[in-house]
């Protein structure tokens, strides 16, 4: 943070808030403001990609994949068996190996020895009763083999434990009815129906009653045409370089529908019987047609806006954008008796609002224990994901990693049109921060109205910051502050350079030989930084993972 500008909360056209002049994490799962941008700009890429392929032809539906959950379910759970397990990282791999590979060599290394043992007892042993000593040497290291033949199973059953297990997800787009069988020269519904992928996006959900509701909202594409395989693979063309697209039947699309229906129904069953959703419905008029609340079907239309002048997606038949529903989980802050995200109730929550005035549910206590199970489960997991090839079909850039996640967090925040904008002072800040109300202090500052100040200024009241902390900006007015912040930080950099040159007794690159070399300084905020509510949370769910975690036991070796 610059001391001089402080931090600058840019309103942008599209709505979202850009915070400038902070250090971003560019967590999807867990930051709310860094989510909200990277959510902004997947619901654009959706958006893009979905009505270009609808121009060219294609058809688009929207379909949403729910397991049956209970208060009870734990959250990893569901999420591995709707999404699959997580793959461990490199350094577990490695020493699962090494282990097994030491099993193995030990394995041997006694084999050898106790080839080595009978040779010895025959060549000892008398005529006549060699036969008898090489068996009595087989059978006394037949104890040490089988515990070593144990020990090299348990290894080997370990490593393929922690390879990632497929999800209910996963099986949707695999096997012969799918993908058809080549060596029978049968085409299976991916061709029938012309599928060229999809565009995967995992929400969660908490309540009271219900507990977790982890959901996956997919949008899919189809009636296309492709040829070649990997890098090679694209779109088939007319020779008029339009898209081969066609209308899939009748009679394919029911097929497909009835098929995922199934495949989902069937692999959270096998996952765990009480997570299998219905797949029959009862009640009268209801949205599902009789067909259960596992998976719903949706198509999507393209339409031209007469206001904004731009093409959207049709609005689904319960008044929700497509790529929102897709993308913008964190548009979905508290409805019914649901809620995501658990972090802005707890930064509410912690900085004195009441647990009937903060959005959502539930007291503190309730949702930092939800919170920490919710860390636990979806660290590591994709928030939005497209399929292989997909991107690259549409001529769409960009990935789906962290790191994609975070450039695109820069990229926005570089490529952004501001509306308006307000400067808050580095110390009112700090007790923002300290409050527990950053979260509520980005928010104040969201929507396409312009900047209201009185909603602005109560959430920094609340917090005890000075009276005069914040100012309102126009869109230019935050342009310039960032370009003068941006300034600021690359001199102090360059004055930070000199004094750990001038430590190491090295010249200045503007010095010249024989010049004595003066220590540089740099302004700092005025006192310690205070901790953020998210450090404290982070903090309170390390040391209850502390707590629960059971101690590893000692590794025991077969007797030598």
């Amino acid at each position: 943070m610059d001391p001089d500008t402080g931090v600058l909360k840019a309103q942008t056209v599209e709505g979202y808030v850009a915070v400038l002049g902070l250090l971003k994490c560019g967590k999807i799962w867990f930051c709310p403001p860094c989510s909200a941008a990277i959510r902004n700009g997947r619901s654009a890429e959706v958006t893009k990609g979905t009505v270009a392929w609808i121009r060219g032809g294609g058809l688009a539906y929207l379909v949403t994949f729910t397991p049956r959950h209970a208060h009870s379910d734990r959250l990893d759970a569901l999420m591995d068996a709707i999404q699959g397990t997580r793959a461990p990282g490199q350094d577990e791999v490695e020493a699962i190996g090494a282990e097994v590979e030491a099993v193995k060599a030990e394995l041997e290394a006694a084999k050898a020895a106790v080839r080595e043992a009978v040779e010895v007892a025959r060549l000892g042993a008398p005529k006549g009763a060699k036969k008898a000593a090489m068996a009595a040497a087989r059978d006394e290291a037949a104890p040490l083999l089988a515990d070593l033949g144990r020990w090299l199973d348990h290894a080997r059953g370990a490593a393929r434990a922690k390879r990632r297990q497929a999800g209910a997800y996963q099986r949707l787009i695999t096997g012969g009815v799918w993908a058809g069988r080549p060596d029978r020269d049968e085409t299976g519904i991916r061709d029938r129906i012309g599928y060229i992928g999809m565009i995967r996006a995992t929400e969660v959900t908490v309540g009271l009653a219900s507990g977790w509701h982890p959901h996956i909202h997919a949008i899919v594409l189809v009636g296309g045409r492709t040829e070649g395989k990997g890098r090679d693979k694209v779109l088939k063309t007319r020779p008029d370089g339009t898209w081969d697209t066609f209308e899939p039947g009748e009679a394919a699309l029911e097929e497909w529908e009835d098929e995922w229906r199934a495949v989902w129904t069937r692999a959270l069953a096998q996952a765990d019987p009480h997570f299998r959703p219905s797949d029959t419905c009862e009640i009268p008029g209801c949205k599902c047609a009789g067909k259960g609340h596992g998976v719903d079907f949706k198509r999507l239309e393209t339409v031209r806006d007469a206001e904004k002048f731009g093409e959207y997606l049709a609005k689904t038949q319960d008044g929700k954008d497509p790529a929102n529903e897709l993308t913008r989980a964190d548009m979905k802050d508290a409805y019914g008796e649901n809620m995501t995200p658990l972090l802005g109730r707890i930064g509410d929550l912690m900085g004195g609002m009441s647990e009937d005035q903060a959005p959502g549910v539930g007291s503190l206590d309730w949702c930092k224990g939800h919170w920490w199970e919710y860390e636990a489960a979806v660290s590591g997991r994709r928030a939005i994901e497209w399929t292989r090839g997909l991107r690259q079909l549409l001529g769409i850039q960009g990935g789906d990693t962290e790191e994609d996640d975070a450039d695109m967090l820069f990229q926005l925040d570089a490529a952004s049109e501001f509306r308006a904008g307000v400067q808050v002072k580095t110390q009112a800040w700090h007790d923002v921060a300290a409050a527990g109300l950053d979260h509520a202090a980005v928010e104040s500052v969201q929507g396409t109205e312009g900047i209201d100040l009185e909603a602005v200024t109560a959430v920094y009241d609340a917090a005890g910051a000075a009276p005069g902390s914040v100012r309102v900006l126009t869109g230019a007015e935050v342009d310039q502050a960032w370009e003068t912040a941006k300034a600021a930080l690359a001199e102090r950099r360059q004055v930070a350079a000199a004094r750990r040159a001038a430590a190491d007794g090295k010249p200045l690159p503007t010095q010249k030989k024989g010049e004595p070399t003066e220590p540089q300084t740099i302004r700092r905020p005025s006192g310690p930084e205070p901790e953020n509510f998210l450090t404290v949370v982070r903090q309170a769910a390390a040391a209850r993972r502390a707590e629960r975690q059971p101690a590893a036991p000692a590794p025991t070796h077969p007797k030598e």
